[in-house]
């Protein structure tokens, strides 16, 4: 009898069939199952060297047993035929059994699980090409300055600590070729004890910059550290020791070094540092938190704050450009009159640019206020000399963005917005105001995960979530959603209103726009003519319309929210649009494209 014949008698081939198509549907399922449990390659890979480990043993057993009507038995060499076919069948029918059900798990993967891993792979590359394109105008070329550790004796000596970190990081933001992330976003890990390549991963940075400063009498010494992030590998550090009243030379020394280190030509000297009291920088970053957290009593806790810094150190810049945004939320609450606020911002004008005349900051300030006045061509100006000059502070990069939102110009707020981020990921209204461009712009997927972003780490902004998930058709979750807002949210009833519209109860719609109406505040004429407008009651909206272009400026108007989009085809959208001089073509002819850095 041939070798073949025998391995046909013992069943081995049969055997070798069964365990090949039951290796390869245990492999497929491992492949799909374990990496949603958390699993890695390497789980996968020891799955597969078992089962083929598991080859011979399996051959070598079916050389050596029999299969039988008794079950399994050593082969004696002489089977009866009757005994050898019914081995035969039930290994045929097994085999058969697995091959359908392999057939079955081949085509479920093909045209339900492959459709959806390829939305996901689809979903994840136009992630990292959104981070390929932010870190693209650096390349590695983007650091983080951490909180220095405070060596001292005395824990209060931490707000001296916090100074020479901060003021260091803001010599650093002045290299244009190098992206430096906001002090917000790198101080906020402080305690939270992360690996250097974790920081790196959340903040999106090459490099980490760690140190330490220890305070004895009038001797400083700073130990700083240079980290290549992804590795976790030290590059470069150095020591530096100086009297206290020269600590500020220190800080100089290091952002040349660093600038050194990482081969950036420096396309002039850099700043020497502004000798500031760290008293008064803890307190303006404790009113920047404030501000970007927006509770509603914003202003009025801010102020204390912010005239406190001042009063410590009158020649801080930065204390001087928190109180502009104190007391412009002052006005908004009706603290101070319109009069009284603009005399307030005359003076903060008037302090920065003695202090900076360049000040790209002023320059921002300026373009918002034509912004909201509607002089939107000086607007444009002001924002491409505000980026021009200072492209690496977010509120400057994202109120621009806000800009060009307000005038239709998507991509360039796109990018802009994604810049703001880029340079201060963990920024609330950095988040907050991209999201709302993705909105307008019709990319729900990104809008959805920057709000959810922004709302993991700050307040308010719940309303443009939900219309985010109307505009995704998801009305269910958009009405669940507005329920969860506070019952003296005028917001509530305008989402609610246009949530019950799309569940089709009108009775409901009609009772949240009705109630919406019978509120008070300067917000509800816009509020309505977004929810009229949404439902199709176009004469409802355009007679809001008309009430909140008399009492808002036009950058409060948001007429480019996709709310409006019932409306456009009605002429007198355009009539309107007109009449407050902001048509289409006044609009289309306004270039604006600012530089970001290459």
């Amino acid at each position: 009898m041939s070798l073949f014949a025998e391995l046909k008698r013992r069943n081995v081939v049969r055997v070798a069939t069964a365990y090949a198509v039951t290796a390869w549907l245990i492999i497929q399922v491992v492949e799909t199952v374990l990496p949603f449990f958390g699993y890695s390659d390497d789980a996968i890979r020891n799955v597969i060297v078992l089962l083929v480990i598991g080859f011979v043993p399996a051959i070598v057993l079916a050389w050596v047993f029999q299969l039988t009507p008794q079950g399994i038995k050593r082969d004696s060499g002489a089977r009866g035929l009757a005994a050898d076919v019914g081995a035969m069948r039930r290994l045929d029918r097994a085999i058969i059994v697995l091959l359908v059900i392999g057939i079955s798990y081949f085509a479920f993967d093909k045209f339900v699980l492959a459709p959806e891993r390829a939305t996901e792979r689809e979903a994840e590359v136009a992630k990292q090409a959104k981070t390929e394109a932010i870190t693209g105008y650096y390349g590695d070329r983007s650091i983080a300055v951490l909180p220095f550790e405070n060596m001292s004796a005395y824990p209060e000596q931490q707000y001296f600590v916090d100074g020479v970190a901060e003021e260091l990081l803001n010599l650093l933001a002045r290299i244009r070729q190098l992206r430096v992330i906001s002090r917000s976003s790198s101080f906020a890990l402080r305690d939270l004890d992360l690996e250097v390549p974790e920081i790196a991963e959340r903040l999106n940075v090459g490099y980490v910059l760690e140190g330490s400063v220890r305070k004895i009498g009038n001797t400083v010494r700073v130990t700083a550290q240079l980290i290549e992030a992804h590795t976790d590998t030290h590059i470069w550090s150095d020591s530096y020791e100086r009297e206290l009243e020269n600590v500020f030379a220190i800080q100089d020394e290091i952002a040349a070094d660093i600038a050194n280190n990482l081969r950036i030509k420096l396309l002039r000297p850099l700043d020497a540092s502004r000798m500031n009291d760290p008293k008064a920088v803890a307190l303006a970053q404790q009113a920047k938190q404030i501000a970007e957290r927006r509770p509603r009593d914003v202003g009025e806790r801010m102020t204390p704050l912010i005239e406190r810094a001042i009063e410590i150190d009158p020649s801080y810049i930065t204390a001087w450009e928190w109180k502009v945004s104190a007391d412009f939320f002052l006005r908004r609450e009706g603290l101070i009159s319109a009069e009284e606020a603009e005399r307030r911002y005359q003076e903060s004008r008037r302090h920065i640019l003695k202090l900076e005349p360049e000040s790209g900051f002023v320059d921002s300030l300026d373009g918002f206020n034509a912004m909201r006045s509607g002089s939107v061509e000086d607007a444009a100006a002001s924002f491409e000399r505000a980026i021009s000059k200072d492209a690496s502070r977010s509120n400057v990069v994202r109120i621009a963005g806000m800009f060009a939102r307000s005038m239709g110009k998507f991509e360039t707020a796109i990018r802009l917005g994604e810049h703001s981020v880029a340079i201060d990921p963990l920024c609330y209204m950095c988040l907050y105001h991209l999201s709302r461009t993705y909105m307008y712009a019709g990319d729900y997927e990104s809008a959805v995960e920057m709000r959810r972003r922004y709302l993991a780490l700050g307040e308010g902004g719940r309303y443009h979530y939900g219309l985010i998930l109307l505009l995704q058709g998801k009305a269910g979750e958009a009405f669940e959603h507005f329920q969860t807002l506070d019952s003296e949210n005028p917001q509530k009833y305008a989402g609610l209103a246009m949530a019950h519209h799309e569940l089709s109860v009108p009775g409901k719609a009609g009772e949240a726009l009705t109630k919406l109406m019978s509120l008070s505040g300067n917000e509800i004429p816009i509020l309505v003519a977004e929810a009229a407008a949404w439902m199709g009651q176009r004469d409802v909206a355009f007679d809001w319309l008309k009430k909140a272009s008399d009492g808002l400026p036009y950058g409060s108007l948001d007429l480019m929210n996709p709310t409006f989009r019932n409306l456009h085809d009605d002429p007198r959208w355009d009539d309107f649009v007109d009449s407050i001089g902001f048509s289409r073509e006044r609009l289309d002819a306004i270039r604006f494209n600012p530089v970001l850095p290459e």
